[in-house]
């Protein structure tokens, strides 16, 4: 599980992260427009990802998808050749010889953690409408040079706010450690039932929090054997320890539950 959280620091560098929901609120418009910005591609257990960020880079969507489907949008975003046409670009090949148009794609909604996509095609002057996993809808528009977009309300749901606002969703502790708070997607990612938990987004070297060896990346589930009940539950229980107190971790890495401490 971790693997694809490190993919996402390589990919952003030290750009901050936040809840999306604060800023998307305020912003115009029903959709975004997205370009891809990576893929991990993962052949064995864990599915792979693909990182879509707005034009003005203030949201990134991560989707799980195959390892088949990275791999395909891998190839293109990449200008890599194949021998033989892959399946994504057997598809595109079809849709020009019969002049069929995808015009774009939207990723239109999230239920029960499955996302869902929309491919819009012209022929003959008509529009026609092709429900789609948003996987291939991706490898297609790729191929096709067509425009990426993806719905608000799912880059509230399951996007990360990259930094300029909702900074009130990433707290800073005198430790050196900075938390930001868990969307229900990547509790899924990592493995939880819910998106209880902080994830851990700085780690300054050489403070407590180092010392104790917590990492960026890691889910910090319990703190002082007290579960963490979301962001504002873990900020309840930082304010019940006493100053120079111990403080007494359960960190989740790797799908591993790790206890840590963190002494002042």
């Amino acid at each position: 599980m971790r693997r694809w959280i490190i993919f996402l620091w390589i990919i952003f560098g030290s750009i901050s992260l936040a809840n999306p929901a604060t800023a998307l609120a305020s912003e115009g418009g029903d959709e975004l427009e997205v370009t891809v910005k990576g893929v991990d591609l993962n052949p064995v257990g864990e599915s792979s990802v693909v990182v879509l960020v707005d034009l003005k880079g203030e949201v990134a969507v991560p989707i799980l998808i195959g390892f088949s489907e990275a791999r395909a949008i891998g190839l293109k975003i990449n200008d890599i050749k194949t021998i033989r046409p892959m399946t994504h670009d057997l598809m595109n090949n079809i849709f020009d010889r019969v002049r069929v148009k995808l015009v774009r794609i939207l990723i239109n909604k999230v239920e029960e953690n499955i996302i869902y996509a929309i491919m819009y095609l012209k022929l003959d002057g008509s529009e026609i409408q092709i429900d789609s996993r948003p996987s291939d809808a991706i490898a297609l528009a790729v191929r096709a040079g067509a425009p990426i977009f993806v719905r608000r309300e799912v880059a509230k749901s399951v996007g990360i706010q990259l930094d300029g606002s909702g900074r009130e969703d990433r707290f800073v502790m005198e430790q050196g450690l900075t938390v930001q708070e868990m969307t229900p997607l990547l509790g899924k990612y990592f493995g939880l039932e819910s998106a209880e938990g902080v994830l851990v987004s700085d780690v300054k070297s050489g403070s407590p929090a180092g010392k104790a060896g917590l990492m960026t990346g890691d889910v910090i589930i319990e703190i002082n054997g007290r579960k963490i009940k979301g962001f504002e539950g873990f900020k309840s229980i930082l304010r019940d320890i006493g100053e120079g107190e111990r403080i007494t971790l359960l960190v989740q890495r790797g799908g591993d539950s790790i206890p840590l401490v963190m002494h002042p």
